[in-house]
């Protein structure tokens, strides 16, 4: 009798595996949220492009599957699995990208207008190599070829392409002199603000998966050099109009103060800081009104890159908050939008940003015509470091 009942026991385990067995590997529908799945023993890794994944801890029992909080029923017809009405077939994707996000939970991330329509870019590490290109829909592309894309994207309720914002999913170890010919494409269409995505995470709304981004914003400083555009091999800059941007226009180089990211760690003028620090004192920077210059080295990743930003900005919105709660005891966000002009009036964010040290330098090393560069000697600011 004993043996009759192990024999039964090990039946049905080995029957509970053989159908556990069924979900696992890669899955493709291409069409809804999510696209990909990718089923293990006991987690399931989640994408919409086959580039960046979300794992998260899955169990396989009575032809479910629970992850998220929620139980997602499911079937097999033939080789497809069915989830939640979606056919998945199998599928071995061959990723175009490579990327890594980075994850910061301590800064103030932005919830883009609705009326703002978000453009979707890729910037990563071509798989089983040491390359890093542009992802533009499914293909690879280069640079020049963003504007092109950004005009593509039309939409005939929105009037003006001001309202269009580019999102970069970016690899966190993507080298800044590469990351910088984004910024020149952006300055051609007088792109003001960059979206960067930092994390990526999945719930449940009505029984459905969905995608959310964790976005911060960064602005773009309209100024820049065509001639040290030519100079690093972005040299499309025909047939586009740069109106005014091209000039230090409404800059005072009046109580200004440097800062660096060099081979990602951080300067106030010469001197060296800790995060914490460098934080702390750009605080202390920012009450003063004064112009900051914030320039980074090409060596620089983006992940530190996006760190310097992060650093400036929420300073001023830690700023705004202070005068907020001081002025009217109410938090900054709370305020009417004549409320949070005067403030802003006030202390206005006076900052050149999204500029290499190379880019910044060229506007006396490769001087244009009718542009008058306020800043002089900016060699002597910057840390000896750079130059080594």
């Amino acid at each position: 009798m004993k043996k009759i009942i192990l024999s039964f026991v090990v039946v049905t385990l080995l029957f509970s595996c053989s159908k556990k067995e069924q979900y696992y590997g890669t899955w493709s529908q291409y069409f809804y949220t999510p696209a990909f799945l990718n089923i293990k023993q006991d987690s399931i890794s989640l994408s919409n492009d086959g580039n960046l994944w979300n794992t998260y801890p899955v169990t396989i029992k009575n032809n479910s599957l629970t992850f998220l909080d929620h139980t997602f029923k499911t079937s097999f017809s033939g080789d497809s699995l069915v989830f939640e009405n979606l056919t998945f077939k199998k599928d071995t994707v061959a990723p175009f990208l490579e990327i890594e996000l980075s994850e910061f939970k301590n800064f103030n991330f932005y919830n883009p207008d609705p009326d703002t329509e978000i453009i979707y870019i890729r910037f990563g590490k071509v798989p089983n190599s040491n390359e890093y290109k542009l992802q533009l829909n499914n293909k690879y592309a280069e640079f020049e070829e963003l504007i092109h894309f950004f005009f593509s994207h039309y939409n005939s309720e929105i009037s003006h392409h001001a309202l269009r914002r580019f999102a970069l999913l970016c690899d966190k170890r993507a080298k800044m002199k590469d990351v910088e010919h984004i910024f020149l494409e952006l300055i051609k269409i007088n792109a003001l603000v960059l979206y960067t995505v930092n994390d990526i995470e999945h719930e449940v709304v009505d029984s459905k998966v969905q995608e959310k981004y964790s976005l911060y914003k960064h602005r773009i400083t309209p100024i820049h050099n065509i001639r040290y555009e030519i100079k690093t091999d972005s040299t499309d800059i025909t047939g586009f109009d740069f109106l005014s941007n091209i000039t230090f226009r409404h800059v005072s180089n009046e109580n200004t103060q440097f800062l660096f990211l060099i081979n990602n760690e951080f300067y106030v003028g010469k001197e060296k800081y800790s995060l914490e620090d460098f934080s702390k004192r750009i605080d202390i920077i920012t009450a003063k009104n004064v112009q900051l210059v914030s320039l980074f080295d090409l060596n620089s990743d983006f992940e530190h890159y996006t760190i310097f930003n992060a650093v400036l900005n929420d300073s001023y919105e830690k700023l705004y908050e202070s005068i907020a709660k001081q002025k009217h005891n109410t938090p900054y966000n709370q305020l009417t939008d004549d409320q949070k002009e005067i403030i802003r009036t006030l202390h206005p964010q006076k900052n050149i940003q999204n500029i290499s040290i190379p880019h910044f330098l060229s506007f006396e090393e490769l001087p244009m015509e009718n542009v008058e560069f306020p800043f002089k000697n900016v060699k002597e600011q910057i840390p000896e470091v750079y130059f080594k």
